[in-house]
């Protein structure tokens, strides 16, 4: 096998950003924050003033009521409170960055706390708007609710969004497409809009710009689902590649490489040098997106036939076009320079994999820096 120094000048500039949202990358970034803000700010955002009027009437009718603790209180003045930041924002609260303002972490699990919801069980801010007899469309879930927001009807909508993003590969598996496409002259997608954070347990982000993540239906659905995700690698800030973590074939794939028999190897995340906090949201997303299972030996395939294509092709076939060329075969600096020609057209569908990010190119860029192969 040829196992040379690995060179990824170009490849790790943009590699950085596999399976990490780049907005400077994405050209129509400005319009839809301009369209998202707008559709809020008339749909939504006059709901949020009302909500707290009519909440802190209830709030200060019931401080004398004897039935009502400080505990409960307490938690209503902390949704008063956020509902205040969140008008304080005007039509740029659904394209914050910044999504939890200037929130503790204990602040946040405490506002996740009181307003999750499972199925049909009441969450801790519902069961307080009716002990404090609160109208419950000024519940979170109710005033943020994603269902406001169009799947593909009217000026803005899901579709549109998904479309102008122009994300073409899911971004939390980097395995399937998702592609745009036209139907009867409107804009569809295949890609569902995840919510990073989910629904039930953040309610006030349902509708937040940088809470939408494009993915594929498995990932979505089958696997993330309504999971925690607060410690887990956030798209929008980081990838797997930037805090370090890499596919890594486990040794059993030496019998392949060297031809003696059939492997049952496997593909690993390779994430346990990593400093605390970057292993912890690694392990968290690997585990809420089920990437260790999808990955483990659904690939194995693909990355024999890599190995294949790119280290053993040059020994046969290549040696085999070189004489055609008659006159190069008689030369063995020519006939190098014709094979190393080849080898680089077999190698051309994998680097323009990974500079594209196509599906799996992840994958294959770490087999790559795995076996120390020049691309």
């Amino acid at each position: 096998m040829l196992l040379q120094e690995k060179s990824f000048k170009n490849i790790n500039n943009w590699s950085k950003k596999m399976i990490r949202i780049d907005v400077s990358k994405i050209k129509n970034w400005e319009l839809i924050r301009e369209k998202h803000s707008e559709w809020y700010y008339k749909k939504i955002f006059p709901q949020i003033g009302i909500a707290i009027e009519k909440i802190e009437k209830e709030y200060q009718d019931n401080e004398s009521n004897q039935k009502v603790t400080y505990e409960n209180l307490d938690i209503v003045k902390k949704y008063i409170d956020l509902l205040k930041k969140i008008k304080s924002e005007g039509k740029k609260f659904v394209i914050k960055e910044n999504l939890f303002f200037d929130y503790k972490i204990d602040e946040i699990n405490f506002l996740s706390k009181i307003m999750k919801k499972e199925k049909k069980k009441k969450s801790i801010l519902e069961e307080m708007f009716l002990l404090f007899k609160i109208n419950k469309k000024y519940l979170p879930h109710k005033l943020f609710s994603y269902d406001e927001f169009p799947n593909h009807t009217g000026e803005w909508n899901r579709h549109k969004l998904l479309s102008l993003m122009e994300i073409e590969v899911c971004p939390y598996c980097q395995r399937n497409y998702i592609s745009s496409f036209e139907e009867n002259d409107d804009k569809r997608t295949t890609a569902d809009l995840d919510h990073f954070y989910p629904k039930s347990l953040y309610p006030f982000l349902a509708l937040s710009l940088y809470n939408f993540i494009p993915s594929c239906q498995i990932c979505n659905s089958r696997f993330k689902g309504t999971k925690d995700t607060y410690n887990s690698v956030y798209p929008y800030e980081e990838s797997f590649d930037d805090l370090g973590a890499k596919f890594k074939t486990s040794k059993e794939i030496i019998y392949e490489i060297l031809g003696e028999k059939d492997s049952e190897f496997f593909v690993n995340i390779n994430y346990g040098n990593l400093k605390d906090e970057d292993n912890k949201k690694v392990q968290n997303s690997v585990s809420n997106l089920g990437l260790d299972k999808v990955y483990k030996k659904s690939h194995n395939q693909y990355i024999k036939d890599l190995l294949d294509n790119i280290e053993k092709y040059p020994e046969k076939y290549l040696e085999g076009c070189v004489e055609i060329f008659d006159e190069y075969y008689k030369d063995d600096i020519k006939k190098e320079i014709v094979i190393k020609y080849f080898i680089d057209i077999i190698k051309e569908p994998y680097r323009k994999r990974i500079e594209n990010g196509e599906p799996l190119a992840k994958l294959t860029k770490d087999i790559f820096d795995e076996f120390k192969i020049k691309i």
